[in-house]
């Protein structure tokens, strides 16, 4: 049935919304997004008011005002005549503006949620887990491309705020979603949904990984029986995850028995179809779940294997994930920016048996980082940096391993240390935060310094 936008628009006009945290990727294009149609909003955000005045000014310029902005602590105060919240995925509901409402009985969403209704016309599938997203949706996507228009968006970096119309311009619409974005959903609802695995992070958030895992598995939560939920059965806690109310189906890189796709002997098995891994431009052992899981989805939509066999073939996946940005000097330097918890790590490390020059640190997520010490064989050196280095030089206790706080120093100091032959990985498990503003920006800063430091300049 096609949605009515026009009462859509309608019903939201009698609100009033409070935006709670006005971030670049959300608040702001909720803010734009509602200004221009009408929707009285307020915004409240814990900066202080002159961080947010380059945002207001940016709205300002566009003819847009907030009724009210509340700066500074988020108290129950701004909840004046607010009849239902927007928040950002990163703003905890724990926060006392946010609990606040929720003790009110007041709708708190975030942009999945309070837009649903204006896409839940299109098929819709939606991907999370702890590693992988953002390559599986990005993926899905240029698969399911084959089928008509697709529309990607989510934790991927672009919000449905921002991307309205492409989401009402196509076809099917694929979301990566983090845990964040799947607490306390009430109505959006995945036609095909998949969760990737589950393994330590945001412990900051989470109380333990049951909960954690439990929030996951939560993005199939309004699902109904003619929907799919795809599970990575290798992982133990998605294995025993056993809901009655939508269609399961069950993935694995280890078995074929009990699931309906699999990864063996180098090859992918979806339904009666059989694609050679040698055959796909994405590489890495990282990727078999990655791809496993995008082949599913796209079989479940329909998609014509000759059409999947041409995406694999060209699709060479994206930057700052395990990303090969040269050889200098007979040695090989590897972007894994992304990689901002052990899991992660970990799965990086597995593509290589030996002579691995390897790079972690930055800001403190509270992880476990012992589970690296299985990995100490592939390692010639560890080098550890940033405000987390030292206590992981020390947790790991890796013979051998050096300390440097600064980024450059720390990737001048790994460079030296390598031959030829050796690979050297900027793999962090950790945030970029103490020294970059995201992991994008910390990944070109190594490309250029691992080029420079291993080129004949910088090892003279």
């Amino acid at each position: 049935m096609a949605v009515d936008l026009e009462a859509l628009w309608q019903e939201l006009r009698r609100e009033v919304v409070l935006v709670v945290g006005l971030s670049p990727r959300t608040g702001l294009p909720a803010a734009k997004l509602l200004g221009r149609q009408g929707v009285r909003f307020k915004v409240s955000d814990a900066a202080p008011r002159a961080a947010l005045e380059p945002a207001l000014a940016e709205l300002a310029r566009l003819g847009i005002v907030p009724e009210d902005v509340f700066s500074g602590p988020q108290l129950p105060a701004a909840l004046a005549g607010v009849t239902r919240l927007v928040v950002a995925p990163g703003v905890p509901r724990t926060v006392p503006l946010v609990a606040a409402a929720l003790s009110r009985g007041l709708p708190v969403e975030v942009d999945l949620d309070f837009l649903y209704p204006f896409f839940a016309d299109k098929r819709v599938v939606a991907i999370t887990g702890t590693d992988g997203k953002t390559t599986t949706t990005t993926l899905t996507g240029e698969l399911l491309a084959t089928l008509g228009p697709v529309a990607v968006a989510g934790n991927i970096g672009v919000s449905p705020f921002a991307c309205l119309d492409a989401l009402r311009a196509a076809d099917r619409v694929v979301f990566e979603v983090s845990s964040f974005m799947l607490e306390g959903l009430g109505r959006f609802r995945p036609n095909v949904a998949a969760v990737l695995n589950v393994a330590e992070d945001h412990v900051d958030r989470y109380r333990s990984l049951d909960e954690y895992a439990a929030v996951k598995c939560g993005i199939a939560r309004h699902c109904r029986p003619e929907d799919v939920l795809l599970l990575n059965d290798d992982d133990p806690r998605l294995a025993r995850f056993r809901p009655a109310h939508v269609a399961v189906r069950r993935l694995s890189r280890t078995r074929r028995d009990g699931v309906e796709a699999c990864f063996r002997d180098g090859a992918f098995e979806v339904g009666a179809e059989r694609y050679l891994f040698g055959d796909c431009a994405l590489r890495g052992q990282q990727n078999e779940l990655n791809v496993l899981t995008a082949l599913a989805i796209a079989h479940e939509e329909g998609a014509e294997p000759g059409a999947i066999r041409d995406v694999l073939g060209r699709f060479h996946g994206l930057r700052h994930r395990l990303e090969h940005v040269g050889c200098f000097g007979g040695v090989d330097a590897y972007d894994d920016s992304k990689a901002s918890n052990v899991h992660a790590v970990e799965a990086a490390l597995r593509n290589f048996p030996a002579n691995v020059v390897l790079i972690v640190g930055g800001r403190d997520k509270g992880l476990d980082f012992t589970p690296l010490r299985a990995h100490a064989h592939r390692l010639r050196r560890l080098v550890c940096y940033g405000e987390h280095g030292e206590r992981i030089r020390a947790v790991l206790a890796i013979p051998g391993a050096l300390y440097r706080y600064g980024f450059e120093a720390a990737v001048a100091c790994a460079a030296a240390e390598c031959r030829p032959g050796d690979a050297l990985v900027l793999s962090p498990g950790c945030t970029s935060w103490d020294q970059f503003p995201n992991y994008e920006v910390r990944g070109d800063a190594f490309r250029a310094l691992a080029a420079r430091y291993l080129g004949s300049e910088g090892r003279t």
